[in-house]
């Protein structure tokens, strides 16, 4: 009897342990699947910031394009009116040092051009100065 109480007892510890490396078995397999779930969700994320990232690079791409551009339609602008005071600048000296010339060294002739009008009017108000 003692036999039958010893198999009894190896028998019920084998089932036992077949269970406990069952449960085992089956609690790495959830864990191994917890941690697939895991790493899918933080690819998703980390795939979802690229893109995010891409469309910001994308985005200040385009911005510092259409800056740049403003920019040098801007300088170019300057520039066009930079050298348009300086020809009227340069025009106005030019007319002030003729006028100053034909003062010193024309006598009344640059007064009476100064007087006129239009040229087809004549000379009006001979002697009086307009300007």
């Amino acid at each position: 009897m003692a036999f039958w109480i010893s198999a009894a007892i190896l028998a019920g510890s084998t089932y036992q342990a077949d269970q406990a490396r069952r449960s085992a078995t089956k609690a790495r397999q959830m864990a191994t699947q917890e941690a697939a779930t895991a790493q899918k969700a933080a690819d998703a994320q980390l795939l979802e910031q690229q893109k995010q990232t891409s469309i910001a690079k994308e985005r200040l791409s385009a911005e510092t394009a259409r800056y740049a551009e403003q920019k040098s339609t801007m300088e170019a602008e300057a520039q066009r009116i930079a050298e348009q005071l300086e020809s009227e600048r340069r025009a106005m000296g030019q007319e002030e040092s003729s006028k100053m010339r034909a003062r010193l060294r024309g006598g009344r002739r640059a007064l009476l051009s100064e007087e006129r009008l239009a040229p087809e009017m004549g000379v009006l108000g001979a002697g009086v100065s307009y300007g």
